[in-house]
């Protein structure tokens, strides 16, 4: 049974009843030593839990280690894509004090096709703060290589004073992502997947003998030029853009992401200049067609101010 609390009117509200198990169970098993998957076989076998006893002992906690990168976007505020792809490392370390639910290993393939949920983790310890820091310094020890994690955000909230304190409410996370150096969380979750760097440059985008340049996929997923059937294309061979418009869709792990230019950033910041604009000469993909990072989406061209006047 869920309810929500409307702390500035002192008001609660039900919000729904479910009979089936929750994922979130083993954070209740956990403290209470009951194996309610058991319980459960039990019932519907026609045997009472009437009697059933159990202790509530210390606290339990789970996280969601998930195949997600943080990007800007085109306001500058945090949001979180979808990085689905290969495991290449793969590093959970084994703790008594933790269960874990998982298809991470190394050389896994996460596939675009689900939601990115890839770990959960669940610890238990004598009281909040002590789960807390055990599974603040737990996160430390686990590596994935090969895909982006939200475990450096994760980190992150289990150090910050405000979750650790317990003075949160629905609308932590965005005030928490307006607060922290957002700049730095990106790099960190990049640096953690065990990418190279580098980075994009004008250079690798440009075409031989040509003023045109490429826009490569940003991620694997499903390519759509449109918001939904009905609705017509974002864009088309000859249209003039903005680094703001919207060029296409990608969804992956039940997620859509849309691609503008401002969706790419060279190391030194823009890759595609906020100052231009740009003409679309070839679309190289087509709706519902597979796409892998790096794949060659668009052809634009640069207009010169002459032009574009």
């Amino acid at each position: 049974v869920e309810f929500i609390y409307d702390v500035p009117n002192d008001a609660v509200y039900f919000m729904e009843m479910n009979t089936r198990l929750q994922v979130e169970h083993p954070v209740t098993e956990f403290v209470t030593g009951v194996d309610i998957v058991e319980k459960q076989f039990q019932i519907a076998s026609g045997e009472s839990i009437e009697d059933m006893n159990f202790d509530s002992d210390g606290y339990a906690l789970e996280v969601r280690v998930n195949a997600e990168k943080a990007v800007l976007d085109a306001e500058g505020n945090v949001s979180f894509v979808p990085t689905p792809g290969e495991i290449t490392r793969c590093n959970i370390p084994k703790n008594d004090d933790f269960r874990l639910i998982s298809i991470a290993a190394e050389g896994k393939l996460v596939s675009p096709f689900y939601d990115s949920l890839i770990i959960q983790i669940i610890c238990h310890g004598k009281n909040r703060h002590d789960a807390i820091d055990k599974m603040a310094n737990y996160l430390d020890g686990v590596v994935i290589n090969g895909i982006c994690t939200n475990i450096a955000l994760l980190k992150r909230i289990l150090r910050d004073d405000v979750f650790v304190k317990g003075n949160y409410d629905t609308g932590y996370l965005p005030a928490f992502l307006e607060r922290i150096d957002s700049e730095g969380l990106i790099k960190e979750i990049e640096e953690a997947s065990g990418a190279s760097g580098g980075g994009l440059s004008l250079e690798m985008l440009a075409i031989d003998d040509s003023d045109e340049l490429k826009v490569l996929s940003p991620s694997t997923g499903v390519f759509y030029r449109t918001p939904s059937p009905s609705e017509p294309e974002y864009v088309n061979v000859g249209d003039v853009i903005t680094t703001e418009n919207v060029l296409c869709q990608l969804e992956a792990m039940k997620m859509f992401t849309p691609v503008n230019l401002n969706s790419f950033a060279a190391e030194d910041g823009e890759l595609y200049s906020s100052n231009k604009r740009y003409e679309i000469t070839r679309i190289n993909i087509t709706t519902g067609q597979q796409v892998n990072e790096g794949d060659l989406l668009f052809v634009i061209k640069p207009i010169a101010e002459s032009q574009a006047a």
